[in-house]
């Protein structure tokens, strides 16, 4: 009997995976954090945290703002896409199986990031050699620096998604199907929401006592491994939030409470994280990163799912180039930056110009270069 039933039942999955909408208010959450990555980039140009690939010293004070942006957007805003791919991720295993589905996320997020370190980080970073003062040859240069940079994103989402992908297939049996009912009781995804914060502020307060704020995992490219708890319980939360349809369903009450405790948490603990001992502020951000991360992840959500929950003509352009933009956007706006240098002014102003030629630029580049033949089949 059990064997006689399991067929019917992954072909019932494949065809719930099949016939599973699309959600263009998710597309417009990536194209907006999209953004919000070349505002924090735009942000560490001109900042005092000299972690990009050009930087201008700052003149003036404005930049602490560009700072606090960039410490703010840092606490959640990549957690935020890891929530969105993992809920996408058990569909795509479901209609594909296992083997298709790894092999799939090698070819479109392996070769994006084999193009980032071939390709577009030596553009970014071709500048750097030209003022190095012993002008080593450039090939030294070249593997002396070589690291995934901001394509870091697509490096771990990449062992995130074979790690599902091996767990499935080690499984076997397939998942339950997904509920139907049109919205979650808020009492229980409140629940579900605090147990994360809880499970993510222990394993992260735990975790940044080994790797602290400002390590730098170099070769990989790791910009900020003191977020990898965040990051891969993220993945796994939109993992299991996929067969409840969570995201579809989360009621707006939710996202009120989640927007008042994160403010709360963070006018808390915020001066925490500026104490001289290291272990109370590695506690203190763990603590402050679990709740920010999911928190704000709902209510950039339950927002957009409301207020913008259909697409159109723009939108739709938006969306198909965003993961391109992503790769790419590095090398525009290094250009775009030496460009502005010998302009004079406030470090905010020049953030504020930055951003609005890189957005558009960005999106440019991104469409014309997939017009490549067998890029848009990538990306």
């Amino acid at each position: 009997m059990h064997r006689e039933s399991q067929p019917n039942l992954r072909g019932l999955h494949r065809a719930e995976a099949r016939a599973r909408p699309r959600l263009p208010w998710i597309d417009t959450v990536r194209v907006a954090v999209t953004i919000l990555v070349i505002a924090h980039h735009c942000a560490v140009t001109y900042g005092n945290i000299p972690v990009w690939f050009y930087n201008e010293p700052p003149q003036d004070s404005s930049a602490y703002a560009l700072d606090v942006l960039v410490v703010l957007n840092q606490t959640w805003f990549m957690g935020l896409f890891f929530l969105i791919s993992g809920y996408f991720v058990p569909a795509s295993v479901d209609r594909h199986g296992p083997r298709v589905f790894a092999r799939d996320r090698l070819i479109r997020l392996g070769l994006p990031l084999l193009g980032f370190v071939l390709i577009v980080r030596p553009l970014a970073n071709f500048h750097s050699w030209l003022l190095d003062s012993d002008r080593p040859p450039y090939a030294l240069h070249y593997l002396r620096t070589i690291d995934a940079g901001p394509a870091w994103f697509l490096e771990v989402l990449l062992a995130l998604s074979l790690t599902y992908a091996a767990y499935r297939a080690a499984r076997g049996t397939p998942w339950p199907g997904r509920d139907t009912a049109s919205e979650l009781r808020p009492g229980i995804a409140v629940g579900q929401l605090l147990a994360l914060m809880a499970v993510m502020a222990a394993t992260g307060a735990v975790w940044r006592l080994i790797v602290p704020d400002g390590t730098h995992w170099p070769v990989v490219g790791l910009p900020t491994p003191s977020f990898l708890p965040q990051y891969a319980l993220m993945f796994a939360a939109g993992a299991l939030a996929s067969r409840h349809r969570w995201l579809e369903r989360v009621p707006a009450s939710v996202a009120a409470m989640s927007a008042v405790l994160s403010a709360l948490t963070l006018a808390v603990l915020a001066p925490g994280m500026m104490s001289p001992d290291p272990r109370t502020s590695a506690i203190v951000a763990g603590v402050l990163t679990a709740a920010l991360g999911p928190g704000l992840s709902v209510v950039v959500l339950v927002l957009v799912r409301r207020l913008a929950p259909g697409t159109g003509p723009i939108r739709r352009l938006l969306t198909a180039n965003a993961f391109t933009v992503y790769v790419i956007h590095p090398a525009i706006l290094v250009g775009l930056a030496l460009m502005l240098r010998d302009v004079t002014a406030p470090a905010i102003a020049k953030f504020g110009v930055l951003l609005l030629l890189a957005v558009p630029a960005c999106w440019l580049l991104a469409a014309t270069v997939r017009t490549i033949p067998g890029v848009k089949k990538i990306m």
